[in-house]
């Protein structure tokens, strides 16, 4: 143990010596190649943890060394050889993790192209080496193949590349957990092709080992096997719901109990990746649907449980012991919660509603699908086309959306929902899929239009005490984007930064306005007011923790990248959607201008969703964002990446956020009437409904009052 601690050391120094430029011409043999290694070692890791960004560096210092290496004279034929079987293999890895993120379909066949073409090229070099490491080497290629035909949904191909996997790794690796992770895979390659006897057999062999074993692996396995059984179900008809929730069941049990004795104690990276590694199975357990829709609703609370508390400065902050009983105590008898939830089956995505009243059981309702909702036309024009854009041109097409005449409310909110939802006063809901991109609380059918409507993270929020709206207020606005500040040093999203380009934020007319009159409307001396150059990313980050409420009027946007999404085979480590939210604030423009400021290390004017997260905020009671598009961000399996994961896992109570680009005059007339009316006591949903309905419903201004300007605004975790 002490001699690999003293080689991992080793390794450690000789990067730390040769990083990024520096001239490995003239170092000794053994040098350079324990730095080729090093750098090999750390793009598999990169790779494993889905950082892109990570192995397109190592491929980049692994190029440059070979070439110095080159010109000097000092490689020869047979380490070339080998060096170059290795930059295959991270060139492959690296368009695998790019396929995610490429952004029209063209880029992303490219993106499998090279990674294909990188892989053969990979595995051909291992098989011309006649050496124990070749054939492991053959044996990975033919891994990664499989799992990247796997994610290309060439099943039979990947089916044949997976045996091959199962032939090397039983012949030339010794560790059995790793024999045994691939047979589950080839296991799954079958059953995606419709051998499922044979997936079956392979994956009951691998739990009887391991149950014999007392592994803590056992339950993994069941949960592929349930799996297995859905898609046999799905394909063939045979039913297998049941088998497939007690295998989900025993699975739930233990990772549970697990999260409850190690979670807690975690620190950041390491409940991210526990995370990580239970999301595929709360992806795939709704394919039960209504054959247990306790467990679902159990699931749904614990996997947000988990989710709300990735961060250093939240985490901990809740009991994820969390279980539908517990929420039904809390509710009122005149309410009701739901968790809505997406998931996959028959090969497409769905939407399913859990909903629990104040007595009985949660009740499992299956709801439009995604694809009914997003390609319903509207106008002439589909949901997902009017909403794709959510600029002010824009506008129009998203009143049409809104309008109740266009059927889409009762799409929505369908006989069956409202019906399990029942005779109550109350709706309080969990969003995911499309219901994150809808304000689907102010599209009430008429019967059902006197519902009160609670947007919430999680249902688990119940539980928890409402926060008054009292004390001191951090106040942001009249932002000067173009001043010239010296920037602080300290962590910053680089990835953010780099995302934008070279875009100008310019100033906002009404923001001074806004913000004077809120600090007006207050009349607290307690208050803090940040205008102008004093407006700076440094500053609120400095004082955000210290005041109860905080109003940010400035520039928000979203980059809209894509997502990457994990198999079956090979679970996402990680993504990058946390930078692609953002709020604008001092001196934003002069960093995006200056091509010598350095993201790595210098604060630059930009606050990402991901910096937001590692914020300490557990004592803010309510974010009010006059921001454009911060309601928005990546809807994933996980719900939606943006603002508001930022916010809630740096542990902020309630949130207003906005949907799309909002009006500047609209935005100002908005939020100085709703602090106004939070001024005089009222609590924070109160406010809110009395300035939709009341403030602007009775307006006479017909812009102010159509869908497009007074649905711009949600509130979110306010419970009265």
């Amino acid at each position: 143990m002490k001699s690999m601690r003293f080689a991992l050391l080793v390794a450690t120094c000789i990067v730390s010596m040769y990083v990024h430029g520096q001239d490995l011409s003239l170092a000794t043999d053994s040098v350079f190649k324990d730095y080729m290694v090093s750098l090999k070692n750390k793009g598999n890791d990169c790779y494993a943890q889905y950082d892109r960004l990570g192995v397109s560096q190592v491929i980049s210092d692994y190029k440059q060394a070979l070439a110095q290496r080159k010109s000097a004279g000092m490689l020869d034929a047979a380490d070339e050889a080998c060096y170059m079987m290795d930059l295959w293999k991270l060139q492959g890895d690296f368009y695998y993790l790019q396929s995610d993120y490429a952004d029209y379909p063209q880029e992303v066949a490219e993106a499998y192209k090279n990674a294909e073409q990188n892989y053969k090229s990979y595995l051909h070099a291992c098989q011309a080496q006649e050496s124990h490491s070749g054939r492991m080497g053959e044996y990975m290629a033919h891994r990664e193949l499989g799992q990247l035909y796997y994610k290309q949904e060439r099943y039979l191909d990947a089916v044949h590349e997976m045996e091959m996997a199962v032939n090397g790794v039983v012949n030339f690796i010794s560790d059995e957990d790793m024999q045994y992770d691939v047979l589950v895979q080839y296991a799954i390659c079958l059953a995606r092709t419709g051998q499922y006897e044979e997936a079956l057999s392979c994956v009951d062999e691998v739990l009887g080992i391991y149950e014999e074993k007392g592994s803590s692996r056992f339950a993994e396995v069941l949960r592929k096997k349930a799996k297995i059984l859905m898609l046999r179900e799905e394909q063939d008809g045979i039913n297998g719901s049941a088998e497939a929730r007690d295998c989900y069941k025993k699975y739930f049990s233990q990772k549970k109990t697990d999260a409850l004795k190690r979670f807690m104690g975690m620190p950041s990276q390491e409940r991210e990746q526990y995370w990580l590694g239970i999301r595929p199975f709360v992806v795939d357990c709704y394919r039960i649907e209504n054959a247990d829709a306790e467990l679902l609703y159990d699931v749904t609370l614990f996997a947000k449980g988990l989710l709300l508390q990735l961060d250093s400065a939240g985490g901990g902050r809740l009991d994820i012991h969390v279980t539908w009983q517990m929420v039904q105590q809390s509710l009122k008898p005149d309410a009701c919660a739901i968790e809505f939830v997406q998931y996959e089956k028959y090969g497409q995505q769905q939407m399913g509603a859990l909903v629990l009243k104040k007595t009985g059981v949660p009740v499992f309702v299956k709801m439009a699908s995604p694809d009914s909702v997003w390609h319903h036309v509207v106008a002439d024009k589909t949901v997902l086309e009017r909403l794709a854009k959510t600029d002010r041109a824009q506008f129009n097409a998203i009143d049409q959306v809104y309008n109740d005449s266009t059927g889409l409310f009762r799409i929505i909110w369908n006989a069956a929902l409202v019906e399990a939802i029942g005779n109550v006063n109350k709706v309080y809901f969990a969003p995911d899929g499309y219901i994150h991109r809808i304000a689907v609380e102010y599209m009430l059918p008429e019967e059902v239009s006197a519902w009160e409507m609670f947007r919430l993270t999680s249902t688990r929020r119940l539980l928890q005490q409402t926060s008054a709206t009292g004390g001191k207020a951090l106040i942001v606005g009249a932002v000067n984007y173009a001043a010239k500040i010296d920037y602080e040093e300290g962590t910053n999203d680089a990835l953010a930064y780099r995302n934008m380009g070279r875009v100008t934020f310019g100033n906002l007319k009404t923001s001074r306005q806004e913000v004077e009159t809120i600090m007006a409307s207050r009349q607290s001396t307690s208050d803090v007011l940040l205008v102008g150059d004093k407006a700076t990313e440094h500053e609120f980050r400095r004082l955000c923790g210290g005041f109860p409420m905080i109003h940010v009027s400035s520039h928000g946007k979203l980059n809209s990248h894509q997502v990457p999404f994990g198999t079956d085979l090979k679970p996402c480590k990680g993504d990058e959607s946390m930078s692609e939210s953002v709020i604008a604030f001092a001196g934003i423009n002069k960093s995006l201008d200056d091509e010598t400021f350095n993201p790595v290390v210098q604060q630059d004017g930009l606050l990402s969703a991901k910096e937001i997260s590692s914020l300490d905020m557990r004592n803010v009671q309510l974010v009010v964002l006059a921001c454009c598009e911060t309601g928005l961000g990546q809807v994933t399996a996980d719900g939606v990446y943006g603002i508001q994961r930022g916010l809630k896992n740096a542990g902020v109570g309630a949130f207003v956020l906005t949907l799309w680009e909002a009006d500047d005059d609209n935005t100002t007339a908005f939020m100085t009437a709703f602090h106004r009316r939070l001024s005089e006591e009222k609590k924070i949903a109160q406010a809110f409904r009395e300035t939709r309905q009341q403030d602007f419903l009775t307006s006479d201004d017909y812009l102010v009052n159509s869908p497009c300007y007074r649905n711009v605004f949600i509130l979110v975790d306010a419970l009265e």
